[in-house]
């Protein structure tokens, strides 16, 4: 491994698509959801702390052997995995450990709010009976709006926790080595997008065939991450921009534009205007 990138962002944003699609290039490996950082994070940084032989050692011993053994474990994760030499990977954690590799970079998939709340919601329409359940036991199927709301916006959940914390961070830690990526510029101009990715990663280009996009090695069953029982598979041709088809009545959207008119200044200043 020479290079390692992250991609990180909101969910239902096209990260997989667009991981399944770089793939394709035979320098570089992609992962799905990696349980890495979080590993990186938990077990390596943060347990080592309690340890009373590690508190024993100087700070900047302790300082410096931690240090390596987190780069080497990193370095160990990746080259198990793949031979190739670019590794990005996709994971929300690694804005808690991004410190440790100031070479790398940050592609950030982010989308309407009002249309990450209507795919959700168009998840749950689908299932007969496997609905998602909140942290009170409410069926999502049978919730009404305010109650739809207040699931997406206020209790913790895989939309919730990136908007109210990878996000900021990012946009807070904002420079040359982070690029933010709309959903829906990423759909109306594919070829465009991926080409300022690679001039963003300093990597030459690849034509990627966007009519036969393949899953990744590295499955994932979102069921592990969400209430919803569904799995992560994308479809293998890239598709068309579209308008948005959006069910949830305007008095809905309309509260998620004024309640988060800090994300619509920063990303999609149209909205407002």
């Amino acid at each position: 491994m020479k290079q390692l990138h992250f991609c990180g962002g909101l969910p239902r944003t096209g990260s997989t698509v667009l991981m399944n699609i770089l793939q394709q290039n035979p320098n570089i490996f992609t992962t799905t959801t990696d349980p890495f950082p979080e590993i990186l994070d938990s077990n390596i940084l943060q347990k080592s702390r309690t340890k009373e032989k590690f508190q024993a050692m100087s700070a900047k011993q302790a300082d410096e052997a931690v240090y390596g053994m987190a780069i080497g474990a990193t370095t160990g994760w990746y080259t198990a995995l793949t031979e190739k030499p670019i590794v990005i990977s996709k994971s929300r954690e690694w804005t808690r450990t991004h410190h440790l590799f100031p070479d790398s970079k940050h592609i950030v998939m982010i989308r309407d709010l009002r249309d990450i709340v209507e795919s959700f919601d168009r998840v749950n329409s689908k299932l007969k009976a496997l609905h998602t359940v909140d942290n009170e036991g409410r069926n999502y199927a049978t919730m009404c709006e305010d109650e739809k709301y207040n699931y997406h916006f206020t209790t913790f959940n895989s939309f919730s926790d990136p908007l109210r914390n990878s996000l900021p961070r990012y946009m807070e830690m904002f420079n040359s080595d982070i690029k933010f990526v709309r959903y829906e510029d990423f759909l109306k101009e594919p070829v465009f997008m991926i080409n300022r990715i690679y001039e963003f990663l300093g990597i030459d280009s690849y034509f990627h065939n966007l009519e036969n996009i393949q899953q990744s090695e590295m499955y994932e069953h979102d069921n592990a991450y969400f209430f919803e029982k569904t799995d992560h598979q994308v479809k293998q041709q890239m598709v068309p921009w579209s308008e948005p088809k959006r069910v949830l009545s305007d008095d809905f959207h309309n509260r998620v534009i004024d309640n988060y008119e800090w994300f619509y200044k920063a990303f999609y200043p149209e909205v407002l205007s």
